[in-house]
Order: structure tokens, then sequence, then C-alpha cells
């Protein structure tokens, strides 16, 4: 936006420069209008061509402090960029004879960009367990119950070693046929049969295979304490869908019948399967996967505050690659007094007994995409402060630069991964997102301030409710992204009274009726329905029950879920 500016400044000078000139032809020379371009003059110009350019640019905003300030008490999500992200794969370089587990929070690198090393960090834990998965395929057919047979072999001397109680797996091989899988495995599974070759079964209900991808512990977003929770499953899905295509496969210790081989087998067995049943791969199921994100904790320069400005920039100490660091978020801020040893210091809005700070985010004078943070610190009037210097943490990414990483590119160690294993990401990276502090942010905040049943009832309310959450960058995606709100045609909120456990609960049943041929596969549309499922559950009334409806216009289909009060399911 600056350089529109400084150019339109610096063509509206020139202008009145010809114009001067042709009225006071006696001062034209020192304008250089009657010769060649004086250099100087050219200089003149463009320097005040840039200054002006800014004012303008200033007024062109409208009440940037005022909106922020409002953003960051009510939405301090939307000002934070969206880092790039992807899934890694974590496996054993030998066969395990022992359980590994990685929190979450492991860092990992990349290979060199442009010189330097990128890096991510994972958002979930993983447990590689001693065992292998040999092969996964369905059975059945022609009158007879279909299922999928997962093959494994145990890699410990002795089966009976093997103490753990659950595995998780990513469900891959494509977004379409993945979310097929899931929507069968969610809607469709009977029970569940662990066996050894010639031992007998191990019989578990269907219960003991769950979605874990909207979990509380799994999220994939540092998302701010004073942020609307309801909004996290929106701003995830869109930005990273395959976070919600891991199960968990739990009820190992029941199973106590193993064989001395180690080799054993878990057969889905299901009932009432469509007709679009998908084919499995080598990928379908996946072990040891996890969701990374490139964010990583930085120091900025400190700050020696004489309270001779009114607002200073914070800057990562990042080594001289300024451009390819970026802050995310601020951590912790503390204040360094001479003589008064280390104070902290909380952000204005949360309302802190200690002393406080304002934060600011403006576009970057100088990059095109870029932003910048600045820090300035209130006191009392009449109040004359010490000099002080401000030691902060942040939160960083690496901005678009690993934007070019490609498949397997993401696979070199850090100082608190684990030595037996090696790893690599298994999808592409997807693009980072800049923070949205621009002049529609005042009615991107305005359109959330009464997000309630009622109000969502609107169909066109909720489709532009949603498009808040999409991509900005990356073209396919935001098409499809897209495709999807588009396809939502009505929405039906009623008012209903049930009986939970012999106790009156009120409560509202929401009905979304949606074209299923926007979307990639039935899979997808069941995936979308989970999404809206949560969404409308986090924005219910305290002590009332959200019961989700999702119905295809196109192939009459109806899906149900669970009443529940948040997330909390009340059957």
């Amino acid at each position: 936006m600056l350089n529109s500016h400084y150019q339109n400044e610096l063509a509206q000078l020139r202008r009145l420069a010809n114009e001067f000139a042709q009225t006071n032809p006696a001062l034209a020379p020192l304008l250089g209008i009657d010769s060649a371009s004086d250099p100087d003059v050219e200089r003149l110009l463009e320097g005040v061509a840039f200054l002006t350019g800014m004012v303008r640019q200033r007024l062109d905003d409208e009440f940037p402090e005022f909106i922020q300030e409002l953003a960051q008490l009510l939405y301090p999500h939307y000002l934070q960029p969206l880092p790039c992200m992807t899934l890694l794969q974590f496996q054993p370089r030998a066969a395990l004879q022992a359980p590994v587990h990685i929190e979450a929070g492991c860092e990992v690198f990349s290979v060199p960009v442009d010189g330097q090393r990128v890096r991510f960090r994972s958002t979930a834990p993983v447990d590689l367990e001693p065992l292998q998965l040999l092969s996964s395929q369905w059975e059945g057919g022609s009158g007879q119950e279909r299922s999928i047979v997962l093959n494994f072999s145990l890699t410990v001397a002795n089966p009976n070693d093997w103490k753990s109680d659950s595995l998780r797996f990513y469900l891959g091989g494509g977004l379409a046929d993945a979310s097929k899988l899931m929507r069968l495995l969610q809607l469709n599974l009977r029970e569940i049969r662990i066996a050894a070759p010639g031992q007998p079964v191990t019989l578990l209900p269907a219960k003991y295979l769950r979605s874990v991808g909207f979990d509380t512990n799994n999220q994939l977003l540092p998302f701010p304490n004073n942020a609307h929770p309801a909004y996290r499953c929106l701003q995830e899905y869109f930005a990273l869908p395959e976070k919600f295509l891991f199960v968990e496969l739990s009820g190992f210790q029941q199973w106590h019948a193993r064989e001395a081989g180690g080799q054993f087998s878990v057969r889905l067995m299901f009932e009432n399967l469509p007709d679009w049943t998908m084919e499995l791969s080598s990928n379908s199921f996946m072990l040891g996967v996890t969701p990374v994100i490139n964010l990583f904790n930085q120091q900025a320069h400190p700050l020696r505050i004489d309270h001779k400005q009114t607002d200073y920039r914070i800057q990562p100490a990042d080594h001289g690659q300024r451009m390819s660091i970026r802050i995310h978020s601020i951590l912790n801020v503390s204040a360094y007094v001479a003589g008064d040893g280390e104070r902290p210091l909380k952000q204005f809005n949360t309302f802190s007994q200690h002393d406080t700070y304002n934060l600011r985010i403006r576009a970057s004078s100088i990059d095109m995409h870029g932003y910048d943070h600045y820090i300035s610190l209130p006191y009392s009037e009449g109040k004359i402060p010490s000099e002080m210097t401000l030691s902060i943490d942040l939160l960083c990414t690496n901005g678009k630069l690993p934007e070019s990483l490609r498949l397997g590119d993401l696979n070199q160690p850090s100082d608190n991964t684990p030595p037996r294993v090696e790893f690599k990401n298994i999808r592409g990276i997807t693009p980072c997102q800049p923070p949205k502090f621009d002049d529609k942010l005042l009615w991107r905040m305005l359109s959330q301030l009464n997000a309630n049943h009622f109000r969502l009832a609107d169909c066109n309310y909720l489709r532009n409710l949603l498009s808040l959450y999409l991509p900005t960058i990356g073209e396919g995606a935001h098409d499809a992204n897209q495709r999807r709100i588009d396809a939502i045609e009505k929405v039906t909120v009623t008012p209903e009274r049930r009986f939970i456990r012999g106790l009156p609960v009120e409560g509202n049943v929401v009905r979304v009726d949606c074209r299923g041929d926007h979307f990639l596969s039935p899979g997808n549309f069941y995936m979308f329905g989970c999404v809206l499922d949560e969404f409308f559950a986090g924005c219910t009334a305290i002590n009332s029950f959200t019961a989700f409806i999702l119905f295809d216009t196109v192939n009459h289909e109806t899906l149900k879920w669970p009443a529940k009060i948040g997330q909390q399911r009340l059957l």
C-alpha cells in the first residue's frame, strides 16, 4: 500500500512543479523544468513523496489503534500469522525392544533453504511402539461381512512384554479417501477383534476406536487464553484439514492370548456399509505421524526505554537473518531498572495487577508483505518514569521461507530429537498467512461479536463468518474451501427441552442443509459436519445442549451428531 501512495504523491508533486513553473517562469530553472531533470531536485521530490505517502497511508487507516485494542481483547488469534505447517512421520532406525515416547514440542530442522535451516516443532506427542504394521486390506464381500484387517508383528522378544494399551493412526492416502475411511470408522464400525494366529479372539466394542483430532490436548495452533475456543476448530480445519484424520485404537491390555512369534491382527468389523467404500493402500493407516508447525522461541533485541518515543519497535535477535524471521506472538516481557531489579510486565488487555504494556502491529514500510510489532509503556500522568531495559521472549516463524520445501526435506534432527529415530515430512508445506490487521479488520470483528445460535441461523451470516477463516494465500485450497462454504443452503435452529439423566435440559437442535456435490467425497462432507458440530457446540449458552444435524440436499442423506454441552457428549 505504501508503494502506491508513494507513486501517487510523486506524480502529484511533479504535476504541481510543472504548473508552478508555468505560472512562475523565472523560478522554473530551480525546479529543473526547462532543462534536463536535476538529480538533486528529483531526490528532494522523492524524499517528500515518501514522507507524504506514509502520512497518506496513516490517514487512510480507520481508527487502527482502537480496532487493534478491541481485537486483542476479543479475537487475539486474528492478529497472529498462520505459520507454515505439514505432517511428519517418525520411524525407528532399527527394531525396537521398548516404546519410544516423543513429547509434543519436539523440534526438527529442514535441509538448507537459501542457506538457512528451517525449524518446525511437533504439536502432538508420538509413541513409537515395538511393532510393525505389515499390511491392511479389506476382507469379505459378496454377502459376507466386510472388515478391514490390520496385520502386525511385534519386535520384542516376548510379546507379553508389550504393555501399551493404544495405537494412534493417521489416515493417509489423500484427503478424499482418508475422510471416507474416517467416516466409516466413526459411523459404520460394529466391533473390533484382536487375535494372534491360532489363539482366542479378544472382542472390543466400537467405542475403543475414536477420533482424536478435536481433543483439547491435540491443539495445532497456540491459541491465546482470552480467545473464544469455538473458533479454534475453524482456523485449524481451513489451515490443515489433515489434522482431524487421526484415530486412536485402545484396549490392547485386554488382549492376553498372545502368540510367541509376535504376529497378530486387528479386524475392524463393519455394518451397513455404503456403496462408495474406497480401496486401501499402504498409506491408509500410518503410525508415528504428527502435525508440525514452523514456530520456535526466540529472544528479541533488548530495548532501552528512555520514554522519548511513544512506542518502540520489537526486533528478533536474528543474527543478520531479519527477513527470514517473523514475530508470531509475545510470550513474556520483563523490565530491568537500575537499582530495582527485574519487573514482569503484562499486556494491558489481560487486566493484570502488574505493570502493563501495549502492543501494536503495523504494516512494514519496506517489505510489502511484512509487518512490525511495536511496544509502548503507559504510566500515570505527572509520574517521571525511570529509564529501563526490556527483555522480550518471542514466538517466531520463518514466514514464507519454508514454502519451497519439498516432500522429505524436513529430515534433520535437533537437540531434543530422540537418537534412535528418523523422520520426514509426508505432506507438502502449507503457505504462510500474514496477520489480518488491514482496514477490513473492524468489519470482521463486528461480524463475530454476536455469534450465537439464533444469529447463526441466518445462512448468509454463517457463510460470511466461516469465510473469515479461509486462507488468503493458496488459490487451490481457498477455492475448494469457499466451495464448501457456498454449499450451505439453509440453517434451522429449533429450541428443545430434553431429559438427561432424569433432569430437564434446555438446548437447541441445529440443522444445516448443504449440497453434497460441493465436496470431494462423502467423507469430506462428514468432516465438514464434524467441524460445524464442534463450532456450534462452542457457541452455545452455558448449561444448554446442542444437537447438530447435517442434511445433504443432493443425495437426501441425513447425518446426526449426539447432543453435547460444550465438548462433553451427553450420551
